[in-house]
């Protein structure tokens, strides 16, 4: 099977592959290529990918998409590494962090439009 990994950016890999075993939001799963087709959501984690040598990305969400021989997984970022131990440092440090930053933001919009909502209530009245 041929996967495409996609960040919104680029295209980083594509190339052939035996199986691939992704971080779902579900759990952990694995792709082989007489798999069904399908459509998974991703969350931060380890994506391990076997083709002629086997590559690990820490990727941080995404969405995963089998269609016949073609796995397109699409991830907000993706980052390369050489070892797994390395890779779960990165998803820790770097993932976490966006999450967090990512929580307050949202935090801050929902008090920003609770705010708006409520002064055109004031002004109707």
């Amino acid at each position: 099977m041929r996967l495409k990994l996609i960040l919104p950016h680029r295209t980083i890999l594509d190339e052939e592959v035996k199986k691939i075993t992704a971080p779902g939001s579900d759990g952990d799963f694995q792709i082989f290529p007489k798999h069904m087709d399908g459509t998974w959501s991703l969350r931060a984690g380890i994506l391990s990918i076997e083709a002629e040598t086997t590559l690990y990305y820490a990727i941080n969400r995404g969405v995963a998409v089998k269609q016949g021989a073609m796995v397109y997984l699409s991830a907000f970022q993706a980052i390369e590494g050489e070892s797994l131990k390395e890779l779960g440092r990165t998803v820790e440090e770097s993932f976490k962090i966006l999450d967090e930053k990512e929580k307050k933001i949202r935090d801050a919009l929902i008090k920003l439009e609770t705010d708006t909502i409520k002064r055109f209530m004031e002004i109707e009245l």
